[in-house]
């Protein structure tokens, strides 16, 4: 249900930002953005941190979109099935007006495709005529609808950012997760930094008191206030006395990856674990007693405890031999990969893929539970090496192409300059 303050543009802006979400405080510069102005980015090849303004690429609105009468502004949040012809016809439009008014934004965007739990803004005449609606389309893109004499003009707008290299640090004392939500960040650059590192540290195994991080971000400021994160352009994680760095470049391919000091791919054919987060229950043995069947018995692979529902992820490329229910096994899926190897995933609530399909790494083939002889919800992994299985956590895979010779000197310039940086950062042991 919309909500109808009178809103000054302040007060739009602070009861956007009270709603929790991205797409309200990209809402609350809009104004700012169609007045005019300017923005700060980035510049390749300036120093990191140092912004280079630039004109505001939005063009100047009709006069049409500021009336010189008072207005009324509605603030309002699309509840689940409710289409723009709904919240309009809240607002007293007639059928006919709200067809020609979604006619007219259609050349530009489907209005149709408004989604739940995003919001809108709309401007009244005293009289009740529309004089304009915004809609922010993703966190890059707005589009605003203004009345122009008796038609309406649809323009896609782009929200202007401004780009700021900050350092964030800590120390780890339980996880990785809970460490970086210490320094005040979001859980999202967790996932980001365990990414860049996810095929040298199990996060689930291998992380331990007393280890650290530290790394250069993006961060995306909009108004002054924090929007979201860009990508990690370097970091190091000091895991277990040993220290692993990665720098942000584009490879051979045109993409961006991370590499070593001396060029080498951080990225390798196979992932350390198949779950982002989480912690072993049970290692790789040749006897173990079995928790169900209270019998000796080998246990060749890796328990890792993880809530039911939990999605897990093919550790490397390659095709589907099997998915189905395997007796004491369960729900299980097993990969061939192109070197030598297979894995298998027991245990599993539900799976995503079928027999025969392709997957690539990363892709989520099944989800946490504890289908089979099973006491709870866990994830049994296993490796197969040419047809025998192996301790998952002590395999070495191979690495993926380094940056090639002839870009090697490129590469050199900007990590020298990062890792300059990140040697500046202190680490806090958190006391």
């Amino acid at each position: 249900m919309a909500e109808e303050p009178g809103l000054r543009n302040t007060a739009f802006a602070s009861s956007l930002w009270q709603r929790g979400s991205i797409f309200i405080t990209l809402l609350a510069t809009i104004t700012a953005l169609v007045t005019g102005g300017g923005y700060l980015i980035l510049e390749r090849g300036r120093p990191f941190g140092v912004a280079r303004k630039q004109p505001l690429p939005i063009p100047t609105p009709s006069p049409q979109l500021i009336p010189a009468v008072p207005r009324r502004e509605v603030v309002g949040t699309f509840s689940a099935r409710q289409t723009l012809a709904d919240a309009l016809a809240e607002h007293g439009l007639s059928k006919q007006e709200i067809y020609r008014f979604v006619e007219s934004a259609r050349p530009v965007y489907d209005l149709g495709r408004v989604a739940a739990g995003k919001p809108y803004w709309l401007v009244f005449a005293p009289d009740g005529e529309l004089h304009e609606f915004r809609y922010p389309v993703d966190d890059k893109r707005y589009l605003t609808v203004y009345r122009q004499k008796d038609t309406y003009v649809p323009v896609m707008k782009e929200f202007s950012y401004e780009s700021r290299v900050e350092p964030v640090s800590g120390a780890i004392d339980n996880s990785l997760f809970m460490a970086v939500k210490d320094t005040g960040e979001q859980e999202q650059l967790a996932l980001d930094l365990a990414a860049i590192f996810t095929w040298d540290i199990d996060f689930y195994a291998d992380i331990q008191k007393g280890d650290s991080f530290r790394m250069l971000v993006e961060k995306e400021y909009l108004d002054g206030r924090f929007v979201k994160y860009g990508p990690i352009l370097a970091a190091n994680i000091t895991n277990q006395g040993k220290a692993y760095t990665g720098f942000r470049f584009n490879g051979s391919d045109g993409t961006a990856g991370y590499y070593g000091p001396d060029g080498t791919a951080l990225k390798k054919s196979f992932l350390k674990s198949p779950l982002k987060f989480g912690r072993i229950t049970s290692t790789f043995s040749r006897a173990r007693l079995h928790p169900v069947l209270k019998i000796v018995r080998p246990h060749l692979g890796v328990d890792y405890a993880a809530p039911t529902g939990t999605p897990v992820v093919a550790v490397g490329s390659g095709a589907v031999e099997f998915a189905g229910f395997s007796g004491g096994s369960g729900r299980m899926v097993r990969l061939r990969h192109a070197e030598r190897y297979e894995t298998l995933y027991l245990h599993l609530s539900r799976m995503a893929v079928h027999r025969g399909e392709r997957v690539a790494q990363g892709d989520v083939i099944g989800y946490v539970g504890s289908s089979g002889l099973a006491t709870g919800p866990h994830l049994d992994f296993r490796v197969l090496e040419r047809g025998q299985y192996v301790n998952p956590t002590r395999v070495v895979f191979p690495p993926a192409l380094p940056i090639p010779p002839e870009r090697f000197s490129e590469f050199r310039a900007a990590r020298d300059i990062f890792r300059t940086r990140l040697d500046g950062i202190i680490v806090s042991d958190g006391n």
